[in-house]
C-alpha cells in the first residue's frame, strides 16, 4: 500500500559534541516542511522516505569571534541559521488498528547544505544599542553532505492526519576541517554537530486504512 503526503512543523536546534561552541550552544527556533512517500510492508510496518527543508543552527549568549572590530567588545551573542534538505529513510511501526494510533520511527538521514546565515550582536562596554552584524552567508565552509540518524514517535489521529516528535542528530561535523562558527579561522576543536528536536504535523493521501 502506497501513501504520500505533506508535513511541516516547528524545530529547536543546537550544536552538540566537542569544542568550545559545542559545549556552550543553546537552542534556536526554526521550521521544517516537505513531502513524504510511505510504502506499507504489513498492517503494522512501513518504509517512509521524506524530502524536507530544515532549518538548523544554534544560539549562544556569550561567544568569541576574532578577525573583525567586533573583538573590541566583552562578549557577543551569536546566532546561526543553517538550511538543509534532509532526506530520511525511516522504518515505521504503527501500534494501532487500521493505520491509526501510536507509531515509532527510526532510520538514517542524509542532509544536504543549501544555505547559511550567521550573525553576531556585540555586547558589553561600548556596544551601545548594537544591531546584529552578518559575518557569513554561504555554504562553502559547511560540510556539504552530512550523515545522521532520526528517531521519533507520534500519533496517527485519522487515516490522514497525524502528529509527531522526533530527534535528528548528525554523525558529521557542521563545518569542514579548519573552519569554525562564523567562518572565522578555527580557534579550537570544531568537532560539533547539528542536533534538532522537531515537532511535526503531517497529512497522508492515497491507500486505505
Amino acid at each position: 500500500m502506497l501513501k504520500y503526503g505533506v508535513k511541516g512543523g516547528f524545530s529547536l536546534s543546537t550544536y552538540t559534541g566537542g569544542g568550545d561552541i559545542g559545549s556552550s550552544a543553546g537552542f534556536k527556533p526554526g521550521f521544517t516542511a516537505g513531502a513524504l512517500v510511505n510504502y506499507g510492508l504489513s498492517d503494522m510496518t512501513s518504509i517512509q522516505i521524506e524530502g524536507l527543508y530544515s532549518q538548523k543552527g544554534t544560539f549562544i549568549d556569550q561567544a568569541n569571534y576574532t578577525g573583525t572590530t567586533l573583538s573590541q567588545y566583552n562578549g557577543q551573542q551569536y546566532r546561526s541559521t543553517l538550511s538543509y534538505i534532509d532526506v530520511p529513510v525511516l522504518f515505521k511501526v504503527n501500534t494501532g488498528d487500521a493505520g491509526k494510533g501510536f507509531f515509532f520511527e527510526l532510520g538514517p538521514q542524509a542532509s544536504f547544505a543549501v544555505g547559511s546565515r550567521e550573525f553576531f550582536r556585540p555586547q558589553g562596554a561600548g556596544a551601545g544599542s548594537p544591531q546584529e552584524v552578518a559575518v557569513y552567508r554561504g555554504t562553502e565552509r559547511l560540510v556539504p553532505v552530512g550523515i545522521g540518524y532520526v528517531g521519533g514517535l507520534g500519533y496517527q489521529i485519522t487515516s490522514g492526519l497525524g502528529l509527531g516528535v522526533r530527534y535528528t542528530g548528525d554523525f558529521s561535523n557542521v563545518y569542514k576541517d579548519g573552519f569554525g562558527s562564523g567562518s572565522s579561522p578555527l580557534r579550537g576543536d570544531n568537532n560539533f554537530r547539528n542536533g534538532v528536536f522537531q515537532f511535526q504535523v503531517h497529512y497522508l493521501f492515497g491507500g486505505k486504512s
